[in-house]
């Protein structure tokens, strides 16, 4: 094999490097190996060219439309990989032929003559001119200040290979599609470490190998990969600072995003909350608060307290790809947001948001609640009420769950329920019941005989179990105990036996 440093330089890999980064490229294969550069005067020398050649056109093979289309077909002939011709010569009809005959062409302002002599140094050396490329684009990177415009230089001038910043497994900036299996990929992967952390991210792009049908071009896809990983490495400085700057532009934002919800939250309780008008510097933070505000409530599957400022970082970059302008506001052990419009029935905007984020939510396995639209200030903070309920019934359907408090109804109250509580109480009250080892569908019997209001039939239906199955495990918990039909005793039977099975089903109690 090939060093990568004698390797041919490819037709991609000068485009991007003066002379031909000025140029207009019509690229029919940027894999194309560059193996020599002719700079053609005549058809007589045109048709003395050998394949992988680059053919620069100049004096008689470049006097006109006619002379180009003559010099495309020839070229096509000698499969050859490229022709460069003066912008004078080229025309539309000139890039027409050129893509019927998936022919390369490139055209240049540049004096054709000194343009030959540049690329015939860089083919001569492609080390050099692939080191070339690495300082331009050293220069686009360290002229980005943000991840995102990092990563956009990055799928630029790789193209055809994804690139993307992932911390954990949610994709931060980039695309997507370097995180997609598919056939023939090879994934490189580069950590990217933080100030302060050992590793924070990782840069990874889906570089596409080559089959055994194209063994023309395997010793360029090697090649790929080792460039692929160079540039990646070339780009961590950038990101580190640019993750750096966003960090603090992120804290810098969501204290005074804090700051200014907590003020929100002191109006309404105003002597006239209907009446609140929104202050005039919610504008600033691109709030709209004045008209129909529907409030999102991210809470955690499982709450364990206040999110470190890591977790929170993260789901805000999350929540706001694609909506930069709506807030984010860390409340207790979950986040607040919500969207404001003109009208109180337009939820698409708020729907799409939803999907795009429901990948963050089941990776950092969170469920969502989504308030009323309610105008003004008073009424967001109606809704973000409605929204912190929805998403405690969300629960119950697991990690991506979304409920809207429009279908949540009464058995919303059910949510508030101190299940770990009650679960206490049952250790003290009923502990024959709690130290059977069938507790747990026998709990889940007499539940579901309460909830069909005391029907056998409906009960073993929704169990998927006979009903001499139902009556026996009946008898059964009435011995250890659980005397669900005794009418003094059913409301707190039902209550105690709705908490086990929630918290059984979420295995949190053995």
């Amino acid at each position: 094999m090939k060093r990568s440093s004698t390797l041919p330089i490819t037709l991609g890999e000068l485009a991007r490097i003066q002379p031909l980064a000025g140029a207009e490229p019509h690229l029919a294969d940027p894999s194309r190996p560059v193996e020599q550069v002719v700079l053609a005067e005549t058809f007589d020398r045109l048709r003395r060219c050998t394949p992988h050649g680059l053919v620069v056109l100049h004096n008689e093979a470049a006097t006109g439309g006619w002379s180009l289309a003559a010099a495309l077909h020839l070229a096509w002939e000698r499969n050859l990989s490229a022709v460069v011709v003066a912008r004078s010569v080229a025309g539309g009809s000139s890039v027409a032929l050129a893509e019927r005959l998936h022919m390369s062409l490139i055209v240049i302002d540049d004096d054709p003559i000194d343009v030959a002599l540049q690329l015939a140094g860089q083919v001569s050396a492609p080390a050099a001119a692939r080191a070339l490329r690495q300082a331009r684009l050293a220069e686009l990177l360290a002229e980005q200040t943000g991840i995102r415009g990092v990563l956009g230089v990055l799928n630029r001038e790789l193209q055809q290979v994804p690139v993307a910043l992932v911390v954990g497994g949610v994709v931060i900036a980039g695309q997507s599609a370097a995180l997609t299996e598919r056939p023939q990929v090879r994934l490189i992967e580069v950590e990217v470490q933080a100030p302060g952390e050992r590793s924070a991210a990782r840069l990874i792009a889906a570089v596409p190998s080559t089959g055994p049908a194209s063994p023309s071009v395997s010793a360029t896809a090697s090649v790929s990969l080792e460039q692929v990983e160079s540039l990646l490495r070339l780009a961590r400085p950038s990101l580190q600072a640019a993750w750096a700057q966003s960090r603090l532009d992120t804290a810098t934002r969501a204290a005074h995003e804090q700051a200014a919800f907590d003020l929100l939250r002191r109006l309404p309780s105003a002597p006239s909350p209907a009446d609140v008008e929104a202050p005039p510097w919610t504008s600033e933070l691109g709030w709209q608060v004045g008209e129909a505000n529907r409030a999102v409530w991210l809470a955690p599957l499982r709450p364990s307290g206040e999110p470190p400022p890591e977790i929170t970082y993260l789901i805000r970059a999350s929540w706001q790809r694609g909506h930069s302008t709506w807030p984010l506001v860390a409340e207790g052990d979950g986040w607040i947001s919500w969207h404001s419009g003109a009208d109180p029935a337009d939820v698409t905007s708020l729907r799409r948001a939803l999907a795009g984020f429901r990948d963050s939510a089941v990776a950092h396995r969170l469920v969502i609640g989504v308030g009323r639209a309610h105008a003004g200030v008073a009424g967001l903070m109606r809704s973000v009420a409605e929204a912190r309920l929805a998403a405690h019934v969300a629960r119950e359907d697991g990690p991506g769950a979304v409920q809207w408090f429009d279908q949540v109804g009464a058995n919303a109250a059910l949510a508030w329920l101190p299940t770990t509580e009650i679960a206490q109480v049952a250790d003290l009250t009923l502990e024959e019941l709690m130290a059977a080892k069938d507790r747990a569908a026998l709990v889940q019997t007499v539940l579901a005989v309460l909830d069909s209001g005391g029907s056998l039939s409906q009960a073993s239906q929704q169990l998927g179990v006979h009903r001499n199955t139902v009556l026996a495990r009946l008898a059964r918990a009435r011995q250890l105990g659980l005397t669900y039909d005794e009418p003094g005793q059913r409301l707190a039977l039902h209550v105690l036996s709705y908490a086990l099975t929630a918290l059984w089903s979420n295995n949190e109690l053995t």
